[in-house]
């Protein structure tokens, strides 16, 4: 059982998009979250997801790292909310994954200000190997704390 917040209060998506099963590592600037592939999810189609999914995945796991580091602020600073405008690089190792594949997204923050952030991000299937990943730039906007 995860130690962190469940997924839905740190990720600004609703089912079905809401891939994310929990988060099993975080720290400033760096988590990383499970996903289990699942029949009915977003984007699975006849058993099959397309590993460009994965860059989804990626950015809800950056999601939850900001979130996180909002939650452990002890001051009033405005909670961010990360948006994808730039995907500087992404590495496809596999075309395709299979429902019941279980996922790791870890992602790790290279540089950033208090509005915009560049984070690298990795996904692994069970065996560790690396089915994809990505350099992507977030811009921050800030929103209400719940």
């Amino acid at each position: 059982m995860s130690t962190y917040p469940a997924v839905a209060d740190l990720v600004p998506h609703e089912p079905p998009m809401l891939a994310l099963e929990e988060v099993v590592f975080a720290e400033r600037g760096r988590a990383t979250s499970r996903v289990v592939l699942r029949e009915g999810m977003q984007f699975v189609v006849d058993g099959h997801l397309e590993t460009v999914v994965t860059l989804e995945y990626m950015a809800q796991t950056v999601a939850a790292c900001l979130r996180l580091e909002a939650l452990s602020l002890r001051d009033e600073s405005p909670v961010r909310m990360g948006m994808i405008v730039a995907c500087r690089s992404m590495a496809i190792h596999r075309p395709e994954l299979q429902v019941g594949e279980v996922l790791s997204c870890e992602v790790k923050r290279v540089s950033g200000t208090d509005d915009a952030s560049f984070f690298e991000g990795w996904t692994r299937d069970a065996s560790n190997a690396v089915v994809s990943e990505v350099s992507m730039t977030l811009v921050h906007a800030a929103i209400s704390r719940d």
